[in-house]
């Protein structure tokens, strides 16, 4: 004899009863997304970010100004007063969009109704966790259809280190701590000096990691139990400039090096156009069984307006 069910004991979910808790839900669901920080990500510690133009904008629009023209002493009757004059170009830059999103199944949203709980904010955490890392790659290395990168921009100046850091710290006992003061001497002032004749004084250092660590560690001298270490050593030497790690760097120069930079952190200078961060859109679905949340953001990547405010160096 087959077993009869009453209507009341069946739990029936509809796709608008679904579709209705599931926008409930994504709220909780975003609210536990945007709490999360990302401090391994560095581009929006190394990169200014420019959120100005709006979100559905096709395209950003520059202006560069150039002033000619020179001060000159008048005699006292002179009335020639010398002009000055102005050059302008403008640029255009391109945003993308980009989009990720995850589902859930008619099931999943019917079991948490049914035993009243919230669902489970992992795959919607998965969507934020993956942006980051491909936004991270995108304004720092590049991408040859978004942007430049803060790390990869072809007009940005490089030069080959003829020592490695792990060498100079080998060679302390030798010639001291002179030489380590000279490799990110000569770094700085080919940016400050040679590059921008003392326009651009840059402001950061970006080393790679393995490097970063082995200034942290290695004490400035062993022989008179200084308790220094090289990294406090060089922040009192160059007290202007901030000094940064990121494993990005390895392998990023020429030839798969590891590669430090200097440069000016200024938004006249480089930017990141974030025009429109992650944003999780309604829940919908095509099929009333799986139910999908999009999520979109759109960006420009990296733009260096003064490339020469910056300097690469390979074989750190």
């Amino acid at each position: 004899m087959k077993r009869k069910f009453s209507d009341a004991a069946v739990f029936d979910v509809s796709p608008v009863a679904a579709l209705s808790f599931l926008i409930q839900q994504a709220a909780y669901v975003e609210a536990e997304i945007y709490r999360l920080e990302y401090p391994q990500f560095k581009y929006g510690t190394l990169l200014p970010l420019d959120n100005s133009a709006p979100d559905w904008a096709k395209m950003v629009v520059f202006r560069a100004i150039d002033a000619r023209g020179e001060l000159q002493v008048l005699g006292p009757n002179s009335t020639d007063v010398p002009t000055v004059d102005i050059a302008m170009s403008q640029g255009f830059k391109e945003i993308t969009t980009a989009a990720l999103g995850y589902t859930y199944s008619l099931e999943e949203i019917g079991f948490a109704m049914l035993n009243n709980v919230n669902l489970d904010a992992e795959r919607g955490q998965a969507v934020r966790d993956v942006v980051e890392q491909g936004l991270n790659k995108i304004y720092l290395l590049g991408d040859k259809g978004v942007g430049e990168g803060l790390y990869k921009s072809p007009n940005v100046g490089v030069e080959s280190a003829s020592s490695t850091l792990a060498s100079l710290v080998a060679a302390i006992p030798t010639y001291g701590a002179q030489p380590i003061i000279d490799f990110f001497g000569n770094a700085y002032n080919q940016v400050y000096l040679e590059n921008t004749l003392t326009v651009h004084r840059p402001n950061g250092f970006v080393i790679p990691s393995e490097q970063f660590q082995l200034l942290q560690r290695t004490l400035l001298s062993t022989a008179n139990a200084s308790n220094v270490t090289l990294l406090e050593f060089l922040r009192q030497n160059f007290r202007d400039m901030e000094f940064e790690d990121d494993i990005l760097l390895k392998g990023a120069g020429a030839g798969g090096t590891d590669r430090m930079m200097v440069y000016k952190k200024d938004l006249r200078v480089v930017k990141g156009h974030d025009v429109m961060p992650l944003r999780f859109l309604a829940p919908a679905t095509a099929d009333n069984i799986n139910f999908k949340v999009p999520a979109l953001l759109r960006t420009g990547g990296t733009e260096w307006r003064i490339p020469k405010a910056a300097h690469y160096v390979d074989g750190v």
